[in-house]
């Protein structure tokens, strides 16, 4: 693949309903941050399907880079698809040692490919990266840094079998405005990233972690985080408070079931919305 500069990103906020997607267009090459596609043909409101998306708004024949921010089933759901008809480059991804074993809702055969792609080493190149790690196959120009986990905070989450302790969490900056991917970290990987970075975890827009609920969150962190407008993946029926998230965003909190599919052009600095 030719490298070329980043010079026009998009970050597409998919409205996949109860999970997360979320689509980064680089340009030349795409990144794409979970997938969940499991309520597209099962309910009523007007979800996106997120491959069909990445195949009609972003145009790209391949996926860079897939990240799993944590091992959940409503962050895979659609990932043997995505698989079967796009070339994944690289996945992301932590030494967890999750084990699901009953399947009432998920499709199993989103699990076995993961554990395919966990065994990859070019097809796609399975990487375990953590805090501030850079990959040599991978372009660092894209803007990308890990914040979370640290290699402890996987540990505390294979003992104690609390995934959300391994979550990623990631900060990617383009033209001076910075994106906070909050994944589903857990209330004391928040207290360890501000112990590690502070202020540095102010940014422009937050996709908040656990899908906006008010549980399980850290608001002490969450206050010096000062976004502009904070994104929450969301299903129809899910009523959360946002008193917190009212409270640090100074413009706005969007809702991907209130506004569809949400699209920030950060040359643009432009936020726009479509079903």
């Amino acid at each position: 693949m030719k490298r070329q500069v980043v010079t026009d990103m998009e970050i597409h906020f998919v409205n996949v309903g109860k999970g997360s997607c979320t689509i980064i267009n680089h340009g030349d090459r795409s990144s794409i941050i979970d997938i969940d596609n499991l309520d597209v043909q099962t309910t009523d409101r007007d979800l996106t399907d997120p491959i069909s998306y990445f195949q009609n708004k972003i145009g790209h024949d391949n996926v860079f880079r897939f990240i799993l921010t944590h091992p959940d089933m409503d962050h895979m759901t659609g990932l043997k698809q995505l698989k079967n008809q796009y070339k994944i480059w690289n996945f992301w991804d932590v030494d967890n040692d999750k084990i699901i074993t009953e399947w009432p809702r998920y499709n199993e055969e989103d699990w076995k490919t993961y554990q395919s792609l966990k065994d990859s080493e070019n097809d796609p190149k399975y990487l375990q990266l953590y805090r501030d790690e850079k990959a040599d196959c991978c372009w660092t120009d894209d803007g990308f840094r890990i914040l979370s986990p640290t290699k402890n905070l996987v540990k505390k989450a294979n003992d104690s079998e609390n995934y959300h302790h391994s979550s990623y969490v990631l900060m990617l900056e383009h033209n001076g405005i910075k994106i906070l991917f909050g994944g589903e970290a857990s209330i004391e990987a928040w207290d360890d990233l501000y112990e590690y970075y502070g202020d540095y975890l102010k940014c422009n827009v937050f996709l908040a972690p656990h899908h906006g609920s008010k549980y399980n969150v850290n608001e002490e962190v969450f206050k010096i985080i000062e976004p502009e407008f904070v994104v929450v993946s969301v299903a129809w029926g899910i009523e959360y408070d946002y008193t917190l998230y009212n409270s640090i965003a100074s413009k706005q909190v969007l809702t991907t079931k209130t506004k569809g599919n949400i699209k920030l052009n950060t040359d643009t600095e432009k936020i726009s919305y479509d079903r």
